[in-house]
């Protein structure tokens, strides 16, 4: 069978190609632990809030009787050994402690070689999304705000190597102008958000009622990440037992999808269909973005595209300005933003490479050096687990020092203004 393993490197040369760099993982996922909820829930609450449940040797979140959650995308087993073929291994307890525990998780990056990580929700899905399925708004406002203070408290106990994205209470723009404050006066340094609000019943990004969320964000200078799959409407398939089970299996590939795959293939085939295709769904935030006037209203907003890779970047870049051109002509819409797309691009907006080789090898030019970071995807199925700094050296070897240390480190730090030690000296 063909594969796509790292190309061979010595440990001589990939200290040479690293250095004293320190490798800033722009995207990874923190499994919620089994008491993320009922160790913070008040007394009154304890009973309602979400717990794990093995059923059957198969491990999920419940809300009551209800599926909330799958695990989410785990495939580092107890051992630190990587699984492949699965989305996820059953039940919890077959879980690398890594995956949902800190100090673990630390242990974990000094045998990468990464000094930190950008960090992503993994159960709850990318986002808030998921918080929809909660009808009770009290509720649902608890549930979030439980996890919030989870991340809080996992970026402390981490003493600055983990640094969380935290959700956003979207339903509410009061509370989430409320909520943005008090992370960020503890230290938070982005918020991830559905880059598709109108799955819940919401408007679009640039309507009025997203308005405050973005002005905050603007005078905060932080970081609005979009994590490629953040745009589903979650429920907790009370009505439906065939959504209920895919929920709490985690499946993404349950069922026929002629949108997606042939149905005649089997579940690991779909899967390296639909992951495939998944990583450019982030084309249509960053086309919206770069097509409207977001920032020249709010030019100080950074915008990460995590987990959506690099080498449909430059295409993008240029299709945008070819049918800007050919298609838009009427003075009223002409006047609509002040720059070109791929100058909103170049300021405001960072994306990620994991896997590939040619991006970061050969259209680094056309993306745009400073728009551009390292992650690993650690626990999901594509991770580049074992072996991610030879990798990474492997493919930053031909680069010249300076990129590299823009690519592993500087971006990153730059970007989200990590409190980290840059000079090791």
């Amino acid at each position: 069978m063909v594969t796509t393993d790292a190309l061979a490197i010595n440990a001589h040369d990939v200290e040479k190609v690293v250095g004293d760099l320190r490798i800033i993982d722009a995207d990874a996922h923190f499994t919620e632990p089994p008491d993320l909820w009922t160790s913070r829930a008040p007394a009154n609450l304890r009973s309602q809030v979400p717990v794990l449940r093995t059923i059957d040797g198969v491990t999920a979140w419940y809300l009551g009787d209800y599926v909330f959650a799958s695990v989410g995308g785990n495939t580092i087993q107890e051992g630190h050994r990587k699984v492949l073929g699965t989305q996820t291994l059953q039940p919890f307890e077959e879980i690398d402690r890594a995956s949902w525990d800190v100090s673990a998780r630390l242990q974990l990056l000094d045998e990468m070689g990464v000094y930190a990580q950008i960090l992503y929700p993994n159960a709850v899905g990318f986002a808030s999304n998921s918080m929809f399925g909660i009808e009770d708004l009290k509720l649902r406002n608890a549930v979030q705000t439980m996890y919030n203070d989870f991340l809080v408290e996992l970026q402390h106990e981490s003493n600055n190597r983990l640094f969380p994205q935290a959700v956003l209470p979207v339903w509410d723009m009061d509370l989430t102008l409320k909520e943005m404050t008090r992370l960020r006066e503890q230290g938070i340094t982005g918020f991830t958000i559905s880059d598709k609000p109108h799955m819940v019943g919401l408007p679009d990004l640039d309507a009025p009622y997203f308005a405050p969320m973005w002005s905050l964000a603007n005078d905060m200078g932080a970081v609005i990440n979009f994590h490629i799959g953040s745009g589903g409407h979650r429920q907790m398939g009370a009505e439906d037992p065939e959504i209920s089970e895919q929920i709490r299996r985690g499946s993404a590939v349950a069922g026929p999808n002629p949108d997606l795959y042939w149905e005649s293939f089997g579940p690991q085939r779909r899967l390296a269909i639909l992951a495939t295709q998944f990583y450019m769904s982030n084309v249509r935030i960053i086309t919206n973005l770069c097509m409207s006037d977001m920032f020249d209203r709010y030019p100080n907003v950074k915008i990460a595209s995590a987990e959506s890779g690099l080498g449909w970047i430059p295409f993008v870049l240029e299709a945008m300005e070819y049918q800007l051109d050919e298609m838009v002509t009427d003075p009223s819409e002409v006047k609509l933003q002040k720059r070109r797309p791929s100058e909103y691009f170049r300021d405001h907006i960072y994306v990620t490479f994991w896997f590939e080789r040619v991006g970061p090898t050969k259209l680094l030019e056309d993306i745009g050096v400073r728009n551009v970071l390292v992650e690993t995807d650690i626990p999901h199925p594509t991770c580049i687990y074992p072996g991610a700094k030879e990798r990474i050296a492997s493919v930053m070897a031909q680069l010249d020092p300076v990129t590299r240390r823009r690519i592993l480190q500087d971006n990153a730090v730059e970007l989200y203004g990590l409190p980290i030690p840059t000079d090791r000296r």
